[in-house]
């Protein structure tokens, strides 16, 4: 067992429930290859004194926000290691090729089983129930409060639900929120020239496009936002309007952008090694065995049987036409039936006793969406800042060594970074053909480095993530820096953040 310590910054530094809930620092665990490098020494010295340094080189980092550990007391599981690509002086070996029914992204290879709590432990968020106003109909809120009752009488671990707290405080029944939306206008430019939209024939670009789109709206906990309140669900237009959102709120956009598209799909509710109780989207197609789990939090896709899959268990699925409970003894997705049909695995909402004729409703969605596009010149003073704070800080970080830059790899690097993000979401992303752009510096230099990307909400964040790869922990002025930022817009001012670091050091001539 590691013990680490981790320094957090609640509101006002006051360590009461309600201000740890809205603490949003974020746990950073890094992994990094440790080295020796020899140092070059004098004609004299050759024979007689071995001059070694330590290097630490940043392989890749796994990410929780504070307020998860703390609501949730413990996390527990194989944690993916976000590792970039590409990892500049290093290989990476060639994974398998994809199943059919994933999506062929990029697949993670390297996993990190961890126990994440807290010592010494800290007072508990106080539990909140949930007794609100609601305009359903009393037969089916009665019917609610009953279905829920008897499922935890046999299932008292699993969350089970019917309704959920609107914005002004109103129960409101799952399925109201589920509804098809208009798509955003997503169009990129590939390498060839030609422009591609969502409405494209290649209906799994589509999916990995506007999955992407919603993982780049910035995320905030209903923690943070309501502390000490139940989950508060926000409609789609709400939730575009703020900017901001709780999981639940990225599952509902992204699941009515795929009923638009006519996928089949579901709101599911279950357990992440990240968060603990969560939302997310599950898909099956007809042609897939196996159905698919779609990340909000990063826009990736794993089929229920990865092992790098987050969801550690489901208990709930959800529609626009009815809402289905695991009764399931099993609620681990690689061992679990996802035949809905079937009621004695899924217990319906609706069934004979209840039909869905005894419960009329609208749709809480709206039937528009307004986008409107991120104006380019704000783009470009973004990323310009952006830059020249990190310029800065990293000429702080290393004080008292000089920072010296390499203008000719960092114009380089400006160039490849600029095409990740369209590269990204059209899956044509190869880290072969990029750092081939590179050849001439590699004939010279050893190169180490490798590309950071996030969603935008504020520079400090971007500031913490570079701070994090101690990039610049290298006590030596004989080395060179490249340093290329990259923000590409997606409407509503959307942001996707990419940082390319990179340092050389001359090869010596033996």
């Amino acid at each position: 067992m590691m013990m680490s310590p981790f320094c957090i910054r609640p509101p006002d530094n006051d360590f009461d429930a309600t201000s740890l809930q809205r603490c949003r620092d974020i746990l950073y665990i890094n992994i990094f290859d440790q080295l020796d490098v020899d140092l070059p020494t004098t004609d004299r010295e050759r024979d007689q004194v071995i001059k070694k340094r330590i290097a630490r080189n940043w392989l890749g980092s796994v990410k929780i926000p504070f307020s998860n550990i703390y609501v949730n007391g413990r996390l527990e599981g194989s944690y993916r290691i976000s590792v970039p690509n590409p990892l500049l002086g290093y290989v990476r070996e060639k994974l398998n090729q994809a199943r059919p029914e994933t999506s062929g992204m990029q697949l993670p290879a390297s996993v990190l089983r961890m126990f994440v709590t807290m010592e010494p432990v800290l007072a508990p968020p106080e539990t909140f129930q949930q007794s609100f106003d609601s305009t359903e109909s009393l037969a089916l809120l009665n019917h609610a409060r009953s279905w829920v009752e008897e499922l935890n009488k046999k299932f008292p671990n699993r969350e089970y639900k019917a309704t959920v707290s609107d914005i002004n405080g109103r129960a409101v029944f799952i399925p109201r929120f589920l509804h098809p939306l208009p798509l955003p206008p997503l169009n990129a430019t590939t390498d060839e020239g030609t422009t591609t939209g969502v409405g494209g024939t290649d209906n799994q670009i589509q999916y990995q496009r506007l999955s992407r789109f919603v993982s780049l709206i910035p995320f905030l906990s209903d923690t943070v936002t309501f502390p000490g309140i139940c989950d508060i669900w926000e409609t789609s237009d709400q939730f575009l309007r703020t900017m901001a959102g709780d999981d639940e709120e990225h599952a509902v956009l992204l699941n009515n952008y795929f009923l638009t598209l006519n996928k089949k799909s579901w709101v599911a509710m279950g357990v992440s090694i990240y968060s603990g109780p969560c939302c997310f989207v599950l898909t099956k197609d007809d042609t897939q065995r196996f159905p698919t789990c779609w990340s909000i939090s990063d826009g990736q896709d794993a089929s229920t049987l990865d092992t790098w899959n987050p969801i550690q268990s489901i208990y709930l699925l959800a529609n626009q036409e009815n809402v289905w409970a695991n009764i399931q003894d099993q609620d681990l997705p690689s061992r679990m039936s996802f035949d809905v049909t079937n009621t004695k695995q899924w217990r319906p909402f609706f069934d004979r006793s209840f039909p869905r004729e005894n419960a009329l409703w609208t749709s809480v969605q709206p039937n528009d969406l307004h986008y409107e596009a991120t104006r380019g010149d704000d783009v470009i003073l973004l990323e310009k800042s952006i830059y020249e704070i990190l310029r800065d800080k990293f000429i702080e970080w290393r004080e008292p060594h000089v920072t010296h830059w390499h203008w000719a790899c960092q114009k380089r690097l400006q160039q490849i970074i600029k095409r990740k993000e369209i590269l990204l979401t059209m899956g044509q992303a190869n880290a072969n053909e990029i750092e081939q752009e590179l050849t001439e510096f590699q004939a010279t230099n050893e190169i180490t480095g490798f590309p950071l990307q996030m969603p935008y909400s504020n520079i400090q964040t971007i500031v913490d993530a570079v701070y994090s790869t101690k990039m610049f922990e290298h006590p030596t002025s004989g080395i060179e820096f490249a340093l290329a930022v990259h923000v590409h817009p997606y409407p509503n001012n959307i942001l996707a953040v990419w940082i390319y670091l990179a340092h050389l050091i001359k090869k010596t001539i033996v």
